[in-house]
């Protein structure tokens, strides 16, 4: 995870940080804010294609997955031309190549599934989630203040949530390579790191504390289904499915109420700069 931002080890003390640096000098505009919550979407959303596209390969709830595959795509598609829209020229090279990727993906996952099409999703996806990780980073710089910092870790755990689960039912298409099963637990592992960390948000932020036991609940069911990776039943399929479904809405409801927090009080500081 060190390519995708901060290394998991120091989210703690990052988020701390983050917490203690709150105040109406160092807020940033709203636009940034959602730059930073949209842009670190895409990273989510490149691994949510890759799960329903396992999904059908799979035949795991096929109607659903064919929907969230769509859906996914179609907000790709939405979002890079929302970001291409407010971003600097900074970030216009790597938004071209987002485009790019993304088509790619749309492209390779319309064929039907097969060990061929899977492998070239799977790279696709990975091209696509480190191409959003850079665009993420170019929109937290445009601020480089703590809240966009908060807005991005709390982003970073829808992503993770998708990333976890792809790799899981990808694992399960035939595609059985430690590297696969390794992205797996290791994406599992950074979550609940991550989901910890942001234990100490709770006072800050009281109303994202059901939201993170939400979660929590839902990870144990998650993992109980992955401790089984390589002699699975079908029905751990659909809970890998559908879990991750379930902790994606916690975190994106999470991240978006600290989107809306962090903007509200920015409100004053916004006011003061059009009087001037």
């Amino acid at each position: 995870m060190k390519r995708l931002g901060l290394p998991l080890f120091i989210v703690a003390s990052v988020l701390a940080g983050c917490l203690a640096s709150l105040s109406p000098a160092t807020a940033q505009s709203v636009a940034v804010l959602n730059g930073v919550a949209m842009a670190g979407k895409q990273r989510m959303l490149s691994q949510r294609v890759l799960k329903a596209y396992a999904q059908l390969s799979l035949n795991v709830v096929p109607d659903k997955a064919t929907v969230i595959l769509a859906s996914s795509l179609d907000e790709l598609k939405s979002s890079n031309a929302s970001l291409r829209a407010v971003a600097k020229d900074s970030n216009l090279a790597a938004l071209q190549t987002q485009s790019t990727l993304i088509d790619k993906l749309a492209a390779v996952t319309a064929m039907p599934p097969s060990d061929s099409t899977m492998q070239q999703a799977s790279q696709l996806s990975e091209a696509l989630l480190g191409n959003a990780e850079t665009v993420t980073q170019g929109f937290i710089k445009s601020g480089a203040e703590a809240p966009a910092a908060m807005v991005n870790l709390a982003a970073m755990q829808r992503m993770l949530s998708q990333r976890a689960a792809s790799a899981y039912l990808v694992y399960q298409t035939g595609a059985k390579s430690p590297e696969v099963k390794a992205r797996a637990l290791k994406a599992t592992a950074d979550f609940k790191s991550a989901i910890s960390a942001f234990d100490e948000a709770k006072t800050e932020f009281p109303q994202v504390a059901d939201r993170i036991e939400m979660a929590r609940i839902q990870m144990v069911f998650f993992e109980h289904a992955l401790s089984n990776i390589d002699h699975p039943t079908t029905g751990q399929f659909t809970t890998i499915a559908t879990t991750s479904e379930r902790i994606l809405g916690e975190m994106d409801s999470m991240t978006s109420e600290m989107v809306k927090q962090l903007g509200a009080r920015n409100t004053p500081t916004i006011a003061l700069a059009k009087k001037k």
